[in-house]
């Protein structure tokens, strides 16, 4: 187990999350995990790296392709003038 803590705006520049978000985040008990020692927030990178893989994520599934609209045929608009 890797015993790096990262601070908040370290975890906010490698998830591209705002400051803001992250603290409304931990009010709401949302997000990532996070620990307390006295009035410091950290975050356990190894913990921070396992939120993040549970995250939904998209664009992979080949099954849910958008087709383009060159192949579904192109909307014609008439011009008036």
């Amino acid at each position: 187990m890797n015993e790096r803590f990262l601070n908040e705006l370290q975890v906010s520049e490698r998830t591209r999350i705002s400051l803001a978000t992250l603290r409304r985040w931990r009010l709401e008990n949302k997000g990532p995990k996070y620990h307390k020692f006295g009035s410091l927030v950290r975050y356990d990178e190894d913990e921070l790296n396992q939120w993040a893989q549970a995250q939904p994520s998209g664009g992979d599934d080949p099954n849910q392709r958008i087709t383009p609209q060159s192949e579904r045929g192109a909307v014609r608009l008439k011009h008036f003038g």
